[in-house]
C-alpha cells in the first residue's frame, strides 16, 4: 500500500537522524545541511501523504518532520524551517488533526520565527491559534505573556495603564534599536524600563557603581569610599519586595530577565548588573524556599526554552504527555540570568583591574610627590582592607551564581545548564588554574563535579575531564615536595629523599579516585565523540603524580584492571603513561618501575596519533630520555620522526589552518628537539671535529624555531650552544666566513622574539605544575615542563650573561664583513645592534668599532666616542689614541692626539701622558707643523718629569 509505503520513508528518515546521532549537537555546517536535506525530502513525502489522503499517514510525516525540526529550532537556524513547518500546521488542520499538543507546539514555533522577521501580525495569528488549541492547558500563561507582548508591539499611539506592560514596551524599543544608535539612547530606554518596574529603588542600584566624589587626596580612600557606597546602595534591593504586593511575580521575573538580556547583548552592563540583581531576588524568595523536587523527567522540547536545545536528543518525540511546566521554565531562565550576573560581576571586577578570584591590588601613586604618595601600604590599613574585602566579595558573589545555575540544572535534571557552569567556571578561572592556584576554588569544583555526576557527562566528556583534573590538581599540588640538592664530595650532587606529609594523604586519595572516574569515563564513550588526547594527558599525568604520592606502583598498563581500551587508544595511552612515570623518577619520591625506553619509542612510533601536537611533545620528551641515557641511536630515531613530521606539517595547508592555535607550542618543541640534538652531537665530538659544523646547525635551528614560538629564553640558550661550539672555529677569516648566515638567523630569530614576548599571551595550562626531570640536565627546565611555555622567565629580567653574548655575536657579524673590507654592511650591522641592545655598557664594545669604522672611513666619529665618556680616564685616552692609527685627515689625528692627553688627568696616569706627548711631538715635526709647537709640547714633557714623585 502507499500508506504503508510512506510510512517506511518515515522511518528510512528517523534512522538517518539516527546515524547522525549526537553530531547534530555539534551544530557544523555538514550536519545541519544533512538535517535539512531530510526535512526537505520529507516535505515532497507530506504532499504525497496529503494526495492519498489518509489522515492516519498523514500524522505520522508531520510528527516525523516535527521530530527532525526539532534540533534546528535554533535562533539562527529556525528561519529555514519557517516553510516546513507552517505546511505541517496547515495539513494537521485541514484534517482537523486531534493531535493537539503537536499542533499548539507546532504554530508556537512560527510565531517564534515570524517575531523575528519582524512579521508581528502573522505572529499573532499563530500565537492565537496556538492559545485556541491549548484552551487554558500548560502553556497558559506562555501564551499569555508572549502574546501581551507582541500585541504591545501594534499599539503606536496609546499609552499602556500597566507598569509591567510600559517596561514591555521600552525593552522591545531598546532590543529593535539599530547598532548606529548611541549608548546613551539605548541605556536611556533599558533604565526607563527598570524605573518602571521598580520605581523605588532602581535607580538607587544604578548610582551604586557611580563615582563619589571625596574630598580625600588618597587613592585608597577613594577605593574605600567606592566599596562603601557600593555595598549601601545594593541593600536598596532588598528592601523592593517588601514594598511590593507580591502581585505578577511570574511576570516580572520574565521581564527583568528580558531586560537583564537585552542590557547584556548590548554591553549597557551596569543596568545588567542591575536587572539581574532584581531578577534574582525572586530565586531567593521564591525558589530556594521550595524544597527539592523529585528527580523529573527528561524536559520535552518545548517552546519557551526552545534557544537550548543542547539538552534535547535529535528526534526526541514531544508527543508523550509530558506536562509542560512554568515553573520549570522560570528556573531555566534564572539560571541562565546567574550565568549573566555572573559575566557581569566579572566585568565590575575587571573595571576595579582584578580578574575573577585574583586579590585586589594596591594602586600606584601617580607621583611619589603626591601628598597622599605611600612607599608602602600597611596591612592593617583599615581603608584598603574595607575596598580589599570589597573586591574578593565580588569574587565569591560571581562564583556562587556560577554554583547556583549548575544547583538549578541538578534540580531540572538539565545536563547542558551545568555543563554550562562548567565551562564557564573553568574560563573564567583559566589563569588560577595555569598558575597552579586550584586549591583556591576546589570547593566550588567538588559541587561542580557532583552535579554532573548526577546529570551525565554525555557529550561532554572533555569538560568532564579538564574538570577533574583541575579538581585532583587542587588537592595534591600543596603536598608535593619540593626536592633539595644535597652536596656529595665524589658523587656530586644528589636529590635528598623525601616523605609526603601524612595530613595530606585523604587529599591525594581523593585526587586518585577522580583521576581513576575520569579515565574510566573515557572508556565508556559513545564511539563517535573522540575525547582529545592532550585532555587525557592532562589526567594521566595527574594520576601518575598522585600515584606516586601515595606510594603506588604502576603496571605497565593504565588505570584498573576492569579498563578496557579499544585497540587505536590503547597504545597511546601506554605511551603517556610509562613517560610520564620517567618523569616523575629521581626526584626524592618512590621511583617508578619504568618500562624499556626503546618499547616506548617503537610504541609511540606505531602509534596513530590524532593530536600532532601531542606527538611531537611526546617524541622531544622521550628523544630526551634516550640522550640523558646516552642511548643516541634511540634519540635519533625521535628526531628522525620529529622533523619529518615537521615537513609533512608544513606542506598541508589544512593541517596548518586548523592548529594555527597551538603553533607557538610547536615551534618551541621543535626548538627543545634541535637543541638536545645539538648537544647530542657535541658529546660524540671527541677525534671528530667536523661534527661541530652539524651541531651547530641543529643550534642555529633550534634559535630559528624559537624566534618563531616568540620565546626569547629558548632562543638566547640555543646562541649560548651555538657560539659555545663554533667558538674554536672564530681564529681566522676564513673559518669565521661559514659562519655569516648562521649568526644573521641567530640575531633575527632574537629580535622576532623579542618583539613577540612582548605580545600580550593567553595563558597556558601546563601540562606538569609540579618539578619533573623533562629537560633538566641540558638546562631547560627551571622545574616545569609546560607545553606552552618551557620555562619560568620573569618578564623584563635579562640576564647579564644574554646581553654579552647578543653584543658578541654582533661582534662576530661585524669581524666577518671588516675581513672583507666590507664597511658600509659592517656599519649597518653596528647600526642594528645599537637600535636593539639596551641601554647598557654592554654597547660600549659595538660603539667602538662604529668610531674605528668610520675613522678609517673619514667620516665623523665624534657622536659615537661621545657614548664612552662615562669610561675610565686611561680606557677612553686609549680609545682616542687608537683612532689616530686609523683616521685618514691630519685633522682627525690632530683631534685624536689631543682629546687622547686632555682625557689622562690623574696623577696615576701621567706616565702614559708623557708617552702621548712624546708620541704627538713626533707627529707634529713629522708632518711639519711649527717648531715652535712641538718645543711646547716637550717643555711640558719635562715638567711633568720635574714634579714627579
Amino acid at each position: 500500500e502507499q500508506g504503508k509505503l510512506i510510512e517506511i520513508e518515515c522511518l528510512e528518515c528517523e534512522y538517518e537522524i539516527k546515524k547522525i546521532g549526537t553530531k547534530i549537537g555539534t551544530y557544523t555546517k555538514g550536519v545541519v545541511e544533512a538535517q535539512l536535506e531530510l526535512i526537505k525530502n520529507l516535505e515532497l513525502i507530506l504532499k504525497r501523504a496529503v494526495q492519498l489522503g489518509d489522515s492516519d499517514v498523514i500524522q505520522v510525516v508531520c510528527t516525523t518532520q516535527w521530530n527532525l525540526c526539532l534540533p534546528l529550532l535554533q535562533r539562527n537556524l529556525h528561519q529555514h524551517l519557517r516553510k516546513p513547518l507552517i505546511s505541517v500546521a496547515d495539513v494537521l488542520e485541514e484534517i482537523d488533526s486531534m493531535l493537539i499538543l503537536l499542533r499548539c507546539q507546532v504554530h508556537m514555533e512560527i510565531a517564534r520565527i515570524e517575531e523575528d522577521e519582524e512579521r508581528i501580525e502573522t505572529a499573532l495569528e499563530h500565537l492565537q491559534k496556538a492559545i485556541h488549541l491549548n484552551n487554558g492547558g500548560q502553556y497558559q500563561e506562555h501564551l499569555g505573556l508572549t502574546f501581551n507582548r507582541l500585541r504591545l508591539r501594534t499599539v503606536l499611539h496609546k499609552s499602556p495603564e500597566r507598569l509591567e506592560d510600559w517596561a514591555v514596551m521600552m525593552i522591545e524599543q531598546a532590543k529593535r534599536g539599530k547598532q548606529k544608535d548611541s549608548l546613551r539612547q539605548k541605556r536611556s530606554l533599558l533604565v526607563n524600563a527598570g524605573r518602571a518596574l521598580a520605581p523605588d529603588s532602581f535607580q538607587a542600584v544604578l548610582d551604586s557603581e557611580n563615582e563619589v566624589k571625596g574630598k580625600s587626596v588618597r587613592q585608597i580612600s577613594d577605593l574605600c569610599t567606592k566599596a562603601q557606597h557600593h555595598i549601601k546602595c545594593m541593600e536598596k534591593v532588598d528592601e523592593h519586595l517588601k514594598h511590593s504586593r507580591n502581585e505578577n511575580d511570574r511576570e516580572r521575573i520574565i521581564l527583568w530577565a528580558n531586560l537583564a538580556k537585552v542590557a547584556c547583548k548590548q554591553e549597557v552592563w551596569d543596568v545588567c548588573r542591575a536587572a539581574c540583581k532584581f531578577c534574582l531576588l525572586y530565586d531567593d524568595t521564591l525558589f530556594r524556599k521550595v524544597t527539592k523536587p523529585k528527580k523529573p523527567q527528561k524536559r520535552k522540547a518545548s517552546t519557551a526554552m526552545m534557544d537550548d536545545e543542547g539538552d534535547s536528543l535529535p528526534g526526541e518525540s514531544s508527543l508523550p504527555a509530558k506536562s509542560f511546566s512554568f515553573e520549570r521554565d522560570l528556573l531555566r531562565i534564572l539560571a541562565e540570568i546567574r550565568f549573566i550576573n555572573a559575566e557581569a560581576t566579572i566585568n565590575l571586577l575587571r573595571l576595579q583591574g582584578v580578574e575573577l578570584n585574583d586579590r585586589a591590588v594596591p594602586p600606584e601613586a601617580r607621583s611619589q610627590y603626591h601628598l597622599g604618595y605611600v612607599s608602602y601600604l600597611p596591612e592593617n590599613d583599615p581603608e584598603w582592607k574595607t575596598y580589599s574585602l570589597w573586591v574578593d566579595y565580588l569574587s565569591q558573589y560571581a562564583m556562587e551564581n556560577f554554583q547556583r545555575a549548575a544547583e538549578i540544572g541538578e534540580q531540572l535534571n538539565e545536563a547542558w545548564i551545568v555543563h554550562n557552569a562548567v565551562v564557564y567556571v573553568l574560563n573564567y578561572n583559566r589563569h588560577l588554574i595555569s598558575s597552579g592556584r586550584q586549591r583556591e576554588i576546589t570547593e566550588y569544583l567538588q559541587t561542580l563535579l557532583g552535579a554532573i555526576k548526577t546529570v551525565g557527562h554525555h557529550g561532554s566528556t572533555t569538560i568532564l575531564l579538564m574538570l577533574c583534573n583541575a579538581l585532583a590538581r587542587g588537592l595534591i599540588l600543596r603536598w608535593i615536595p619540593k626536592p633539595k640538592l644535597v652536596k656529595k664530595h665524589e658523587k656530586g650532587n644528589v636529590i635528598q629523599s623525601f616523605s609526603v606529609d601524612p595530613s595530606g594523604l585523604s587529599d591525594i586519595k581523593a585526587a586518585l579516585e577522580i583521576c581513576e572516574f575520569a579515565l574510566n569515563v573515557t572508556t565508556g564513550t559513545l564511539p563517535n565523540e573522540a575525547v582529545p588526547i592532550a585532555a587525557q594527558q592532562q589526567v594521566i599525568a595527574t594520576w601518575v603524580k598522585a600515584k606516586q604520592l601515595n606510594q603506588q606502583q604502576i603496571e605497565h598498563k593504565l588505570g584498573t584492571e576492569e579498563e578496557n581500551y579499544d585497540g587505536g587508544q590503547n597504545p597511546v595511552s601506554k605511551v603517556l603513561l610509562g613517560l610520564e612515570m620517567y618523569s616523575c623518577n629521581g626526584l626524592g619520591l618512590m621511583d617508578f618501575t619504568v618500562p624499556r625506553l626503546s618499547q616506548l619509542v617503537k610504541l609511540a612510533l606505531e602509534c596513530s596519533w590524532s593530536d600532532s601536537l601531542v606527538e611531537l611533545q611526546t617524541l622531544t620528551r622521550l628523544a630526551y630520555f634516550a640522550y640523558v641515557s646516552h642511548d643516541y641511536e634511540v634519540a635519533t630515531t625521535c628526531f628522525k620522526r620529529i622533523f619529518q613530521a615537521d615537513e609533512y606539517f608544513l606542506h598541508n595547508r589544512d593541517i596548518k589552518k586548523c592548529e594555527m592555535p597551538g603553533s607557538q607550542v610547536r615551534q618551541e618543541m621543535l626548538s627543545t628537539a634541535a637543541c638536545i640534538q645539538g648537544k647530542g652531537i657535541m658529546e660524540n665530538l671527541p677525534g671528530r671535529e667536523h661534527l661541530r659544523i652539524a651541531a651547530s646547525k641543529a643550534f642555529v635551528q633550534s634559535a630559528r624555531y624559537a624566534g618563531e614560538a616568540g620565546n626569547y629564553f629558548l632562543v638566547m640558550f640555543a646562541a649560548r650552544h651555538f657560539w659555545n661550539t663554533c667558538l674554536p672555529l672564530f681564529r681566522s677569516p676564513h673559518d669565521r666566513e661559514q659562519f655569516k648566515e648562521p649568526t644573521e638567523i641567530i640575531l633575527k630569530s632574537i629580535i622576532k622574539a623579542e618583539s613577540k614576548s612582548k605580545q600580550e599571551k593567553k595563558d597556558t595550562l601546563p601540562l606538569h605544575q609540579w618539578i619533573t626531570k623533562d629537560f633538566q640536565s641540558i638546562g631547560l627546565s627551571v622545574g616545569c615542563f609546560l607545553p606552552g611555555m618551557l620555562f619560568l622567565l620573569l618578564i623584563g629580567y635579562l640576564p647579564v650573561f644574554y646581553l654579552t653574548l647578543r653584543t658578541s655575536l654582533y661582534g662576530l657579524l661585524f669581524h666577518i664583513y671588516a675581513d672583507k673590507a666590507d664597511w658600509e654592511t659592517a656599519l649597518k650591522v653596528l647600526d642594528e645592534a645599537i637600535q636593539v641592545l639596551p641601554q647598557t655598557r654592554h654597547r660600549l664594545l659595538i660603539f667602538k668599532h662604529m668610531a674605528t669604522v668610520k675613522a678609517g672611513l673619514g667620516c665623523n666619529f665624534m657622536m659615537d666616542i661621545q657614548k664612552l665618556r662615562d669610561e675610565s680616564e686611561d680606557h677612553l685616552s686609549h680609545m682616542w689614541h687608537h683612532l689616530v692609527t686609523i683616521s685618514r685627515s691630519v685633522v682627525g689625528q690632530l683631534i685624536c692626539f689631543q682629546d687622547a692627553i686632555i682625557a689622562l688627568q690623574k696623577q696615576e696616569n701621567e706616565w702614559q701622558k708623557v708617552d702621548y706627548l712624546l708620541e704627538f711631538a713626533e707627529w707634529l715635526y713629522c708632518n711639519q707643523f711649527p717648531l715652535n709647537d712641538v718645543i711646547k709640547l716637550l717643555d711640558w714633557v719635562v715638567d711633568l718629569l720635574l714634579h714627579m714623585k
